[in-house]
């Protein structure tokens, strides 16, 4: 496992994907692209933010972050978390960190098919390699 260590120039910075309707159907999928930045990158955190507070079972949703359309190579399936309030997070955990220039960073979102209100977005910090 490799160490990322910040240099004084380094400045994190947040891609935040589009908002998500936790029920917008039974296994149907919305893909957002979230970076794709002309220079290398390395992903510090991901982590599924809570807009709105989802009120009941939300077993079944999740989302995914990969490099290609519902691809796993960055952060596998991470569940959403059952009643969560308004601004709590969940953390995403990544299994590749290092993404090269001009290479997307892509979500997936996968709904339920239920009437339990909520919404969240996929937000990733990261630093520009030079």
């Amino acid at each position: 496992m490799s160490t990322y260590v910040l240099r004084g120039e380094q400045r994190r910075r947040i891609a935040r994907s589009r908002l998500f309707d936790i029920d917008n159907g039974a296994g149907v999928t919305v893909d957002d692209v979230v970076l794709r930045h002309s220079q290398a990158v390395q992903l510090l955190t991901a982590r599924i933010v809570y807009a709105t507070e989802d009120a009941g079972t939300v077993a079944g949703a999740n989302i995914r972050i990969g490099t290609t359309v519902a691809g796993t190579q960055i952060a596998g399936s991470t569940a959403y978390v059952n009643g969560s309030a308004v601004g709590g997070a969940t953390a995403v955990p990544l299994v590749q960190r290092e993404i090269p220039a001009n290479t997307p960073v892509i979500v997936r979102h996968t709904g339920i098919a239920a009437t339990v209100p909520g919404e969240a977005y996929v937000e990733i910090e990261y630093v520009v390699v030079s």
